[in-house]
């Protein structure tokens, strides 16, 4: 695909006409117009709905115009970078954190990355488990941390251990669960549950306890990323929470919540994955020495 058709693509997008990128590129509406159909009939769907004065994405088109304006952007700072003698992936570090609820657990690794190497620059997202090897193989990413099931097998990636990972389900204090000894596994069907992500190895394992018991767990749970907002729904109902047991040993939890007397998850082994064919940049060296040294919640 040609990278001057996606500039004018992007370009129409960003300022909402065809004339108006025509002009800003300092070409004519027919060559930027061109371009357009010329990517629409090579991808096979309309990017653009045409109305009377603008021009706005459609529902396929608006994923695939945000991508290509990541892609036009990497390649201006790809060039900027190579007239200064630079090579970009020398100081930036894409990293992808897989399930996104385990964001939050590199917070120390990245902290000190940023704090140690004031001329590096990190991007950080959050992918979902398919979406983390697909990104890494792309090279849209250049690191993926993320539990070694995601990744195992995988014989393009590289991956170093970091750990376990502990997870346990947690109530409000004087919840019906938290008051018994021990929890069996078909007590927590008879309450909500606030899972960290839509797909997910601890996602998996609580549908999976809701089949095993004849429940429906489309109906019984909810799917919260976001811990705050976690946190105030298990304090304000019976629903059951996740959490792991590195933010569980605070004190600030341990006033709010209680864990539930049961094993539910096994430890989960969390490492980080790179490319085999790739060389390590000096930034992604620096972070893997930093997540050694933070692991996420081991």
């Amino acid at each position: 695909m040609n990278a001057a058709k996606l500039k004018h693509l992007v370009t129409v997008d960003r300022l909402g006409s065809i004339s108006a990128a025509a002009k800003s590129l300092n070409l004519t509406q027919s060559t930027v117009s061109r371009s357009v159909a010329d990517i629409e009939q090579e991808i096979g769907f309309a990017v653009f709905e045409r109305r009377a004065r603008d021009v706005v994405a459609t529902e396929r088109g608006r994923p695939f115009v945000n991508r290509a304006a990541r892609i036009i952007s990497d390649l201006d700072q790809l060039s900027a970078d190579a007239k200064q003698s630079r090579e970009i992936g020398d100081t930036l570090i894409r990293v992808g954190v897989s399930p996104p609820s385990m964001q939050g657990l590199v917070n120390n690794a990245i902290k000190q990355l940023v704090f140690r190497h004031a001329d590096f620059r990190i991007h950080l997202q959050a992918v979902l488990a398919d979406g983390g090897a697909r990104a890494l193989r792309r090279g849209d990413i250049g690191v993926l941390v993320a539990p070694e099931n995601v990744i195992k097998g995988d014989g393009a990636f590289s991956f170093e251990r970091l750990g376990d990972l502990k997870t346990q389900l947690f109530t409000r204090k004087r919840h019906p669960l938290s008051l018994k000894k021990t929890v069996r596994k078909s007590e927590i069907t008879d309450y909500p549950v606030v899972a960290p992500d839509r797909m997910s190895w601890h996602t998996d394992q609580l549908r999976t306890l809701y089949t095993s018991f004849g429940g429906d767990s489309a109906r019984r749970m909810h799917i919260v990323e976001y811990f705050p907002l976690v946190a105030d729904i298990v304090a304000g109902s019976d629903a059951i929470g996740v959490i792991s047991e590195e933010y569980s040993a605070s004190k600030t939890f341990m006033r709010r919540f209680s864990l539930l007397k049961i094993d539910f998850f096994k430890p989960l082994t969390i490492g980080f994955a790179v490319q085999k064919r790739w060389l390590p940049t000096p930034a992604v060296r620096a972070f893997s020495n930093c997540l050694k040294e933070f692991p996420p919640g081991v």
